[in-house]
């Protein structure tokens, strides 16, 4: 079998493994398609994404897509040739935090294609894969695993949308217009919000907003453009899916008074925001991290037809030449998700 190894920054191979076998309550999988997350790109360009470095070899990818090839002993449900979604979550169900329900803050989290733990959790731009049963979750046959690659993506943003509490007929900003942010507009109107604005720095990415279907676009370098959001605020919620400290000083000044903040992307360690609108309008600031249950809805709203995300998909390529592919994702002009395959 193949696979994408990432061995340190601007280091990724692909190589030749034996084809694992499934031990009892896993599945070997044949992979189908799976798209380069941003987290993907952290590791290609500086060997680690925050707090996890990378300290060996490790397969990345965990957005995908697959059809089964051999359930392992005691695997019900699953037949060669289903088509599956695969999350790349495995909570250990037995901390504090699992025992509450909350999965996704798990203290012994094990989450495919991240560096956060060592050894290093494979993930899943493989050829052929082996992951537990519990991951995986039937199509029916006539599904897209194109589209259904997008589901883990979408599911951040149900979960953030969740945590931005009723949005029925609310006006939402988003700041940060790629692929998440994309994603939460997409999450914001599937929960009933009326109206949808998006800012950035970049001129292209706020057009493709504007394709897509984001109602009001705002150039985030021009203080006139942002001072038409901030100086008499319009937003019941905001997600900041920048990971930019101006852009939550923003994401804070747009809210009305006890709107509410969800902070999405990653801020830089000690970034400098000006808190006070927090305290005189009551805003509630919350943070947002990747899903719980929404893996499932994501999944079921893409196959039913209730979104669309396949507009987001500018590429689909072969991983035989994977630099090809990482510099196809990195060129934010051009690209908002870059979807890979295995010829």
């Amino acid at each position: 079998m193949k696979a994408c190894v990432i061995h340190g920054a601007e280091r990724v191979l692909i190589e030749e493994a034996p084809r694992p076998a499934p031990a009892r309550g896993q599945i070997r999988l044949r992979f189908a398609f799976g798209g380069i997350c941003g987290s993907d790109i952290h590791y290609f360009q500086h060997g680690r994404v925050g707090d996890s470095i990378l300290r060996g070899p490790m397969v990345l990818g965990h957005e995908f897509s697959a059809v089964v090839d051999l359930p392992g002993e005691g695997v019900e449900g699953f037949a060669p040739g289903d088509k599956v979604a695969v999350t790349p979550a495995r909570p250990c169900l037995s901390c504090d935090q699992c025992r509450r329900g909350l999965t996704n803050l798990c203290t012994d989290m094990a989450f495919m294609g991240s560096a956060a733990r060592f050894p290093h959790c494979d993930g899943g731009f493989a050829s052929e894969l082996v992951v537990e049963a519990r991951q995986c979750i039937r199509l029916p046959q006539k599904a897209d695993l194109r589209h259904v690659a997008m589901a883990e993506p979408y599911a951040v943003a149900l979960h953030a949308a969740a945590m931005a509490g009723d949005l029925t007929g609310a006006t939402v900003l988003v700041t940060g217009a790629g692929v998440i942010g994309q994603m939460c507009a997409t999450a914001a109107r599937a929960a009933g919000a009326t109206r949808i604005l998006m800012s950035d720095i970049a001129p292209a990415a706020l057009a493709r907003a504007r394709e897509l279907g984001v109602d009001e676009v705002f150039d985030a370098g021009d203080p006139a453009a942002m001072a038409a959001l901030t100086d008499s605020p319009r937003c019941d919620a905001v997600f900041e899916a920048s990971g930019a400290a101006p852009a939550l000083g923003t994401a804070i000044a747009a809210a009305k008074p006890r709107g509410t903040v969800v902070q999405v992307g990653f801020l830089p360690p000690k970034a400098p925001v000006d808190l006070a609108k927090l305290l005189t309008r009551e805003i509630r600031l919350v943070g947002t991290y990747r899903f719980i249950d929404e893996f499932a809805e994501a999944v079921r709203q893409i196959v039913e037809g209730e979104v669309d995300l396949r507009p987001m998909i500018s590429a689909d390529m072969p991983l035989d030449r994977p630099e090809e592919a990482f510099a196809r994702a990195l060129d934010k002009t051009a690209a908002l998700k870059v979807m890979v395959h295995f010829p």
